[in-house]
């Protein structure tokens, strides 16, 4: 964080005029805030025959447009692509000369000095939890927008994708809430198979009501020259499976995990491990899928889905999610696996060679819970937890082609009695089956070249 101090002095002849005071944003900048006072900034901000000093407020960006204005009524403003303060467009905040808009309402005959203090929040490459498939009242969903947002944002997720089945977010304004980036999406809900696409208000034209697999195509195919991110949802789902061919279709990552871990999901990742293995690069994701909860449940942002992004705007987390700079995980404060081959994250590449060796951190791991390290040949190196706790571990990579690392864990008693009574509700013939081995945290390749 860097802070700049601004004095600035305003004379009793500039009254009623607009002044352009300049500032120099630095690269690299996430978040600026920006607060100002000046002597009598106490009293109430209208004029009134009472001689007094009302100065306002408005920002222009480095092309000299309008971010807002909210007159001397607001002392403190927050500008982020993320969220901004009421009455300042979110943006993106690129570097060169910014302005603030002095409005001299009223001076008093001495004139003013009016003290603006900047501070500037930098990017930085961190985790960010989110959730990337749920559901409002505008489709099946319990919740209304500004609901879903705030409950999202009581969670502490830094993101949230709205993806309501077959109603895009063409001409509507989404909710803010401060740290909480909202990104629009939408279901396309066909009979033989479900795709989230994210980012654009209209990724496609005409109607999702389509009987054919080439209408459907070209509708995927035109989400792709718009430049959504696309996700095949579910595929193994017992309920609603991708019926289509893969052939043909267009996505760019999987949905391997979607709501609470069940063997429907066991199969997805199975299905995406093999895609590894016969040399495809394809992003995993999870989403909870939610839609409401029932009685003591909170279903929402399980799973949780975690980007490596350096800000917390929507091009930079939808970058990390179409790159696999992401970790699958049970709940926004359950275990996480940080795993690194030298420089390198997860979705990045990096040149194999005798010697290298795997670096994994993993916090928060319960007492019990196997972590797997994998490859193309399938897994090689396990660690079981003997205790609750952290843990660093470093493996000797084995071969090309690829690594990443899961953790399993089998539920007590208990824990099976629940998750059959929640299968009883929705897959019934599931309730009646063994319990398996369950996953708690998966993480995306790094791929070895």
């Amino acid at each position: 964080m860097e802070s700049l101090r601004i004095e600035y002095r305003i004379e009793k002849d500039q009254e009623k005029k607009y002044l352009l005071l300049s500032f120099e944003v630095p690269p690299n900048v996430e978040r600026m805030d920006i607060k100002y006072s000046y002597e009598g900034d106490k009293a109430n901000s209208r004029v009134t025959e009472q001689q007094k000093n009302v100065i306002d407020f408005g920002l222009l960006d480095e092309k000299g447009d309008d971010v807002g204005t909210r007159g001397s009524d607001v002392r403190e403003v927050s500008i982020s692509p993320c969220c901004s303060t009421p009455g300042f467009k979110k943006k993106e905040i690129n570097p060169g000369k910014w302005q603030i808009i002095v409005g001299a309402y009223q001076i008093r005959p001495e004139g003013v000095t009016v003290y603006y203090d900047i501070k500037f929040y930098f990017k930085r490459l961190r985790w960010l939890k989110g959730d990337t498939h749920t559901h409002t009242n505008h489709s099946d969903g319990k919740l209304t927008r500004e609901q879903l947002v705030k409950k999202a944002a009581k969670k502490g997720l830094d993101f949230i994708i709205i993806t309501d089945h077959n109603n895009n977010l063409e001409g509507i304004s989404l909710p803010q809430h401060e740290g909480a980036t909202v990104i629009k999406g939408v279901e396309l809900t066909n009979y033989r198979g479900h795709m989230n696409l994210f980012g654009l208000d209209k990724p496609y034209d005409g109607s999702f009501a389509v009987n054919s697999l080439e209408e459907f195509k070209q509708r995927n195919r035109q989400a792709k020259e718009r430049g959504a991110i696309q996700v095949l949802n579910h595929p193994m789902c017992s309920l609603c499976p991708w019926l289509f061919e893969f052939e043909g279709i267009i996505y760019d990552a999987v949905e391997v995990w979607n709501g609470p871990m069940r063997k429907d999901n066991l199969k997805a990742v199975k299905w995406w491990d093999d895609q590894l293995k016969q040399g495809r690069r394809l992003p995993a994701i999870g989403g909870s899928d939610y839609h409401r909860d029932f009685y003591i449940t909170d279903l929402l942002a399980s799973p949780t889905l975690c980007v490596y992004a350096d800000c917390n705007s929507q091009d930079a987390i939808l970058k990390a999610i179409k790159e696999g700079a992401c970790v699958l995980k049970n709940s926004p404060s359950s275990t996480m696996i940080d795993m690194r081959v030298g420089e390198a994250y997860v979705g990045q590449q990096v040149e194999f060679k005798e010697g290298l060796q795997v670096k994994i951190s993993v916090s928060g791991m319960k007492k019990g819970h196997k972590l797997k390290v994998i490859d193309g040949g399938g897994c090689f190196h396990e660690f079981t937890a003997p205790r609750r706790g952290d843990f660093n571990i470093s493996v000797p990579l084995r071969q090309k082609g690829y690594v990443r690392c899961e953790i399993e864990y089998n539920k007590n008693l208990f824990q099976k009695l629940l998750h059959k009574i929640g299968l009883f509700f929705f897959l019934r013939k599931e309730a009646y089956e063994k319990v398996p081995p369950l996953l708690y945290a998966i993480t995306n390749p790094i791929y070895l070249v």
